[in-house]
């Protein structure tokens, strides 16, 4: 069996921190912030300590209590902290995502990590999607396009018996403002 820690980056703003999606930028207080980020490190340290398999994050934008919108950013700052344990990435959200810069993003981190990275692509939220002015409901089809199915198939079950579970790691879609043209993903298939 293997194990994994999941860091959800708890921030604990001050008492007047507004409950509402998406959080206004104003509301955030630097000094919670990396009080957040510290405590990433210490409990990726411990459980690194305990002998768990890896450390999952997960990405989240504009969340009153998860400070994780980077995934690349906050999987490198454990990684330089970590020696042994892996780091697991639940997200990048693919809908809203640059395939080829998220393609390099992912294997420049990965060799940082020396080989501890984990990545598991996620479609995300409809409050996400949201507050990047993405349409919700064309989130399914930009995961597909940009994450598909080792079986060949352009929607495929995440419980699909042909590709789990020694399914690649998922390929990452293209952003509404990027190019969606079949070069595009092509070219992130391939990094």
């Amino acid at each position: 069996m293997q194990v994994s820690y999941f860091e959800t980056g708890r921030y604990y703003a001050p008492s007047n921190l507004p409950r509402e999606w998406p959080m206004p930028a104003g509301a955030y207080d630097r000094e919670a912030g990396l009080r957040a980020f510290r405590g990433m490190v210490e409990r990726s340290r411990y459980v690194e300590e305990l002998g768990f398999d890896w450390v999952s994050v997960s990405e989240h934008h504009y969340s009153p209590r998860i400070l994780t919108p980077s995934l690349p950013i906050a999987a490198a700052y454990i990684a330089s902290h970590v020696h042994n344990i892996k780091i697991a990435l639940l997200g990048p959200i693919v809908p809203q995502s640059n395939p080829v810069l998220l393609a390099e993003e992912m294997a420049m981190l990965d060799t940082m990590a020396e080989g501890r990275l984990i990545v598991g692509m996620l479609r995300g939220t409809t409050n996400e999607m949201l507050t990047y002015d993405l349409n919700p409901e064309e989130s399914r089809e930009r995961t597909d396009e940009g994450a598909p199915c080792r079986c060949g198939r352009s929607r495929c079950s995440s419980r699909c018996r042909r590709c789990m579970p020694s399914a690649p790691a998922a390929r990452p879609a293209t952003s509404r403002r990027a190019t969606t043209s079949a070069s595009a993903c092509r070219l992130a298939r391939s990094t």
